[in-house]
C-alpha cells in the first residue's frame, strides 16, 4: 500500500504554442488517476494568453475533483544565450529552477514531466517509485546510452531522457544542482547538443535511479531504433513496448506535424481534437 500523499505535485511547462498539447496530458493523465486524488500541477508559464490559461484550467476540472493548477514563471534571464532548437525552445530549460523555487512547499518529491507526452497509466504509480538514495529517478535515452563521453564525463554510467522525472527535492537543493546545471551550461556550450538534457546528465550522472521504461517510452523506443545496452535493457524495452505507461513524443515530428507510422497517433489526435483547443490547433 501507498501512503496516502497530501498534494502530488507535478511540474511541467509551456509556452502559448504548447498549450493545447499540455492539455492533452493534463486530460490523459487526469482519465488514468483517481478523481479525488489531490493534484497540483505547476505550470511553467512562458508568455502564456490569459485565454490559454482559462482552457487548460478548464480541463483539470472537467476530469479531476482535487486537481489545481498553479502558473509559475521563471527568471528567463538566467536562460536566454542557451542553445535552443526547431522543437526545443528556451521554455525546456526552466524545469533547472523548478525544485529550487519549491523548496520552501516541503514537498519530499516532485514529479516532471513534459507537455507533449500521453499519459496511460495512474501516474501515482510513478510518484511512489523508490529513488535507491539518488537525486532523481528517470528513464535511459537509447539513443545517447554512452553519450556522457561527450560531455567530458568519466563514467560508464547510461545517460537518461530528462522528459520524465522524479526529483527528490531536499536532495536536489542541498547538492546546489540548479546551480551547477546552469554553470555547466555556461562554461560547455561546446559541448551541449540536447539542451538542458545534456547539463543535467553532465550534473547527475551516476546519481540516478532507473525506472523501468515503460514511464517514459520516448519515440525511438517505441520504434525500437536503437539497439538495447545489454540484455536485460532489451527485456525492458520489449515490455515498454507492450505496455507503455507515459508516450513520450520525443524529437521534430509530432502527431500534429510530421510524425508517421506511431502507433499511438491517432488516439493522441483524437483527444487533441477533442480538447478545448480543437478550434485554434492546425494539425496539419
Amino acid at each position: 500500500m501507498f501512503s496516502k500523499i497530501k498534494e502530488l505535485p507535478i511540474v511541467t511547462a509551456a509556452d502559448e504554442n504548447y498549450a493545447p498539447f499540455l492539455s492533452v496530458m493534463i486530460r490523459s493523465l487526469l482519465e488514468k488517476t483517481s478523481k479525488d486524488t489531490p493534484i497540483r500541477f505547476y505550470v511553467i508559464d512562458d508568455a502564456l494568453s490569459d485565454s490559454s490559461k482559462e482552457k487548460l484550467m478548464q480541463t483539470a476540472a472537467h476530469y479531476s475533483d482535487s486537481a489545481v493548477i498553479q502558473f509559475v514563471q521563471v527568471d528567463k534571464s538566467v536562460y536566454e544565450d542557451f542553445l535552443v532548437s526547431d522543437h526545443i525552445t528556451t521554455t525546456a530549460y526552466f524545469r533547472i529552477s523548478m525544485p529550487k523555487l519549491l523548496a520552501k512547499k516541503n514537498y519530499e518529491k516532485i514529479l516532471y514531466i513534459d507537455a507533449d507526452t500521453l499519459i496511460l497509466d495512474d501516474i501515482t504509480k510513478l510518484y511512489h517509485q523508490s529513488l535507491q538514495g539518488k537525486t532523481i529517478g528517470a528513464v535511459i535515452d537509447p539513443g545517447q546510452t554512452k553519450a556522457l563521453k561527450r560531455l567530458g564525463v568519466d563514467s560508464t554510467d547510461y545517460y537518461f531522457n530528462s522528459g520524465v522525472m522524479v526529483i527528490d527535492v531536499a536532495s536536489w537543493n542541498q547538492q546546489h544542482i540548479t546551480e551547477r546545471t546552469i554553470e555547466y551550461l555556461k562554461t560547455n556550450g561546446d559541448k551541449i547538443i540536447y539542451h538542458d538534457q545534456d547539463a543535467l546528465n553532465a550534473v547527475l550522472y551516476e546519481n540516478w535511479a532507473p525506472f523501468h521504461p515503460r514511464w517514459n517510452m520516448q519515440s525511438s523506443l517505441i520504434s525500437a531504433k536503437h539497439p538495447a545496452p545489454n540484455e536485460a535493457y532489451d527485456q525492458l524495452y520489449k515490455e515498454g513496448r507492450a505496455l507503455p505507461a507515459v508516450v513520450h513524443f520525443t524529437g521534430h515530428d509530432k502527431p500534429w506535424n510530421t510524425l508517421v507510422g506511431h502507433p499511438y497517433q491517432d488516439l493522441y489526435m483524437d483527444l487533441l481534437n477533442e480538447s478545448i483547443f480543437e478550434k485554434v490547433v492546425d494539425v496539419r
